[in-house]
């Protein structure tokens, strides 16, 4: 898959280690899936932001999730911020390119891009059991007035979510 985002757009470069046990499912979604994560910085009119915890991250993160075949950058986004926080958004332009390379042993390197977008929404954010793809995949959901301490990838990700 393309990725269509304009070249103004700050990009970042990430090493994700990968254990061995992990590389086939990381190999199947970059090779024969889209290896596009589109997620979102949702604020409202109140200038919060809304953050989920969920099973694999170690520290709030924005909502989003794996592109899916087939399936615009921003609609995925949308998705997402909805799967995973309940509250429909409006997408606007990308703030961020992540150029991802996960790598495992010396000879496995797998590349993948994550795409954060600018978003807007307003409304409350339901209890964490009415929201994502399965149960137990977000295990928390909230607005937040300012940026938490416990970021996940805080270096990479704190500057462009600020606002």
């Amino acid at each position: 898959m393309t990725l269509d985002v304009a070249p103004s757009v700050p990009r970042e470069q990430q090493t994700i280690r990968l254990s061995p046990a992990n590389v086939d499912s990381f190999r199947k979604w970059t090779v024969e899936g889209t290896g596009l994560t589109a997620a979102a910085r949702v604020t409202d009119s109140e200038e919060r932001i809304a953050l989920v915890k969920n099973s694999w991250s170690d520290g709030w993160i924005v909502p989003g999730g794996a592109v899916e075949p087939g399936e615009a950058l921003a609609d995925a986004a949308r998705r997402e911020v909805r799967e995973e926080t309940g509250l429909e958004a409006t997408i606007d332009d990308p703030l961020l390119v992540v150029e991802q390379t996960y790598v495992s042993d010396p000879d496995i390197r797998l590349s993948a891009q994550f795409v954060v977008f600018d978003a807007r929404a307003n409304g409350s954010i339901p209890d964490t059991e009415q929201l994502g793809v399965e149960p137990g995949e977000i295990e928390a959901a909230r607005w937040f007035e300012t940026l938490p301490p416990e970021l996940h990838e805080d270096a990479l990700f704190r500057s462009y979510l600020r606002g």
